[in-house]
């Protein structure tokens, strides 16, 4: 008796809507996990640190923990946790209205991004994409700065981390609004 396998499909993840392929979604979800979690162990070092200096806490783990060095894995799992959820939470999609032809328009968009700090790092079509200008800013959002700009029939889609989406979103429909 043959078996015969399928043919191997590319699935799509849904929340992208890009057609991107899922597990490339997946590896950038990932990547921002590892990088939250990461992020968030060197701010928690850098704060007991601090307090350890100050004389606030003690200078060994059995000071500062209940529970001694049993503790860390304690807070390694907390810290695991919240950073497999915010990327979810933390970057998303927005549509921002915005009337007129893209040539009427794209001046505008861009000078509305360099009012927030951002520079056009691509344009293809009628897409953008734009990035901090400021290096320290950069590294604070540990290089997840990206907002892309895709062209829909009535503005653009926007993508990258929701604080910024809604005040980007917020002054585009302000400066395009027609009067």
């Amino acid at each position: 008796m043959f078996i015969v396998k399928p043919p191997k499909q590319d699935f799509y993840c849904l929340y992208c809507k890009n057609n991107e392929k899922l597990y490339l979604c997946r590896m950038k979800y990932l990547t921002r996990s590892i990088k939250y979690f990461a992020y968030l162990v060197v701010i928690l070092c850098i704060f007991i640190v601090v307090l350890s200096v100050f004389g606030v806490v003690g200078t060994t783990l059995d000071e500062i923990f209940k529970d001694g060095a049993g503790s860390l894995w304690k807070i390694a799992a907390i810290i695991a946790v919240f950073a497999a959820i915010y990327p979810h939470l933390g970057f998303g999609r927005r549509n921002a209205l915005v009337p007129g032809s893209y040539e009427e328009i794209r001046d505008g968009v861009i000078d509305v991004m360099h009012q927030r700090g951002y520079v056009l790092e691509d344009e293809k079509d009628q897409n953008l994409k734009f990035r901090l200008q400021s290096p320290v800013m950069r590294l604070t959002r540990m290089l997840e700065d990206r907002v892309t700009f895709e062209r829909i029939g009535t503005g653009f889609e926007l993508e990258g981390p929701v604080k910024d989406l809604v005040r980007i979103v917020s002054a585009l429909e302000s400066r395009f609004r027609p009067e």
